[in-house]
């Protein structure tokens, strides 16, 4: 079905390659199944809801947490002491307390929870550390869980870009209010979510998950069609990059981005040239002046003029910090989740997304995006050509290390 060339093969146990030119588009039966490369099914009854920043994300999020009656999984990156971690911290020590079988899978590099560990732990929640960081494992320090995972009793389930950290709290409103974007699905896709948590769990703790308190018999719940899809660092390919890629390759119409770090690699971007010139609107949305890593910013600039020269539209968002990993093409397929366009969520990172096949949801992400767009800045062809020295030789030097990104 996908046959894989290129000759990154040669030089790297992960294919990052593709040969992928559909003669269909994304609203069709021959994607659909395509997408079956990914590892999952895209399966049906699920319902899916935008949750956007974190007013819109954490009181759902500790709504369904104090909901739990048997399981609890949580997998993150970043979980930070403060007043959201608190909070957080105190709602999963309460249901293990109450008997409900609590884990929390945070990356060892990324979380600092401080004295919340041991409130938790104390509480009976099972806190565990992804690829602990030791003099004897230094090498390890680049083998991270990037994951944003949240799954309740097996029914309902959360992804998207968030982090327990006091930076996603507000509805992005000022600089110290970051925006972000995140999905709450229930349905038998949250059975997807639960196994690619399973992966990093047993991995670190031996531990395999089973029973119906993890894995209960999951009803119908809506009419949409979803698929969460995994990516980690063992992969012989990249699911993380085929996940984008394909549906690039197979847009008609529309291909809307926005991504925190958007270094893509040469495919990548000729991908999307290809797709102006087939007649798609491509519009990629990145931070502006409000960026965490502003190295990774100047990387994303290097290749502006192939994009621009190419009829890609690239905004910069301004009002503050925009973490969102989403893509929306066609009107019809979604995806959000934790993979970023740079090396290391295609190539080192543990990741995870969902996708969602369903015109009513990907109309309202476009509403979103638009409104967005809104309070962003276009970068011209005649802005870039216009930058000075410093800022060519600075995008040239973080470019070069961009592999580390």
């Amino acid at each position: 079905m996908l046959p894989l060339s290129g000759c990154s093969y040669l030089f790297s146990d992960k294919r990052t390659s593709y040969t992928y030119k559909p003669d269909y588009g994304v609203d069709s039966a021959e994607f659909r199944r395509s997408l079956d490369v990914l590892g999952t099914e895209m399966v049906p009854h699920n319902s899916a809801v935008l949750l956007e920043n974190g007013d819109g994300s954490f009181p759902a999020m500790l709504a369904a947490i104090r909901s739990a009656r048997e399981s609890i999984n949580m997998e993150l990156f970043i979980f930070n002491e403060g007043k959201i971690a608190t909070e957080f911290a105190n709602a999963l020590a309460e249901k293990a307390r109450e008997g409900v079988d609590v884990r929390l899978l945070l990356d060892d590099f990324g979380s600092h929870p401080g004295p919340l560990s041991d409130l938790m732990e104390k509480a009976g929640v099972k806190l565990r550390w992804y690829k602990p960081l030791r003099i004897y494992s230094i090498y390890k320090i680049g083998k991270r869980t990037h994951r944003k995972i949240l799954t309740v009793d097996g029914r309902i389930g959360f992804t998207g870009g968030f982090a327990i950290d006091d930076r996603w709290l507000g509805n992005a409103r000022n600089p110290d209010e970051w925006r972000d974007t995140n999905v709450q699905v229930e349905g038998p896709v949250v059975t997807q979510l639960q196994a690619i948590f399973m992966e990093d769990w047993v991995h670190t703790t031996g531990e395999v998950l089973h029973g119906t308190e993890q894995f209960p018999p999951v009803a119908a719940s809506g009419s949409v069609l979803a698929q969460a899809i995994a990516s980690s660092r063992t992969d012989s390919s990249s699911k993380a990059k085929l996940l984008y890629y394909m549906a690039i390759q197979a847009a008609r119409k529309t291909i809307w981005i926005e991504n925190a770090y958007f270094v893509p690699d040469g495919q990548i971007r000729r991908g999307l040239v290809h797709a102006v010139e087939r007649g798609v609107d491509v519009r990629v949305l990145v931070p502006g002046p409000h960026i965490d890593v502003p190295m990774v910013r100047m990387a994303s600039r290097f290749h502006y003029g192939e994009l621009l020269d190419g009829g890609v539209k690239i905004y910069e968002y301004r009002p503050t910090m925009m973490h969102n990993k989403v893509m929306v093409v066609d009107g019809i397929w979604t995806t959000i989740g934790s993979i970023n366009f740079v090396n290391r969520s295609m190539k080192k990172n543990a990741e995870a997304n969902v996708a969602i096949y369903d015109r009513g949801f990907a109309e309202q992400v476009e509403k979103s995006i638009l409104a967005d767009l809104e309070k962003s800045e276009i970068f011209t062809r005649a802005k870039w050509k216009k930058r000075g020295l410093l800022a060519r030789i600075s995008e040239t030097v973080f470019w070069l290390f961009s592999e580390n990104y």
